[in-house]
């Protein structure tokens, strides 16, 4: 019982991960692409941030989670 208590812990806190990658990945990668260049300003930072948080810039997230694991 305690052996499969770890393990659903252990699923959970590799798909919480998991996440974690993808967004910050597709993040790294509007910010690469140059996605968002009209908050140039330092003064524009939060709606910087905001615009580059809700870019999508692959077609899964299959694929984020391939290039921030360096596996592509």
């Amino acid at each position: 019982m305690k052996k499969n208590v770890i393990i659903i812990v252990l699923a959970a806190m590799l798909v919480w991960f998991g996440t974690t990658i993808v967004r910050l990945e597709n993040y790294h990668y509007a910010n690469q692409m140059g996605f968002c260049q009209q908050y140039a300003i330092p003064l524009e930072s939060r709606a910087r941030n905001k615009c580059l948080d809700e870019k999508r810039t692959r077609t899964n997230p299959v694929w984020h989670l391939l290039h921030g694991l360096l596996v592509i």
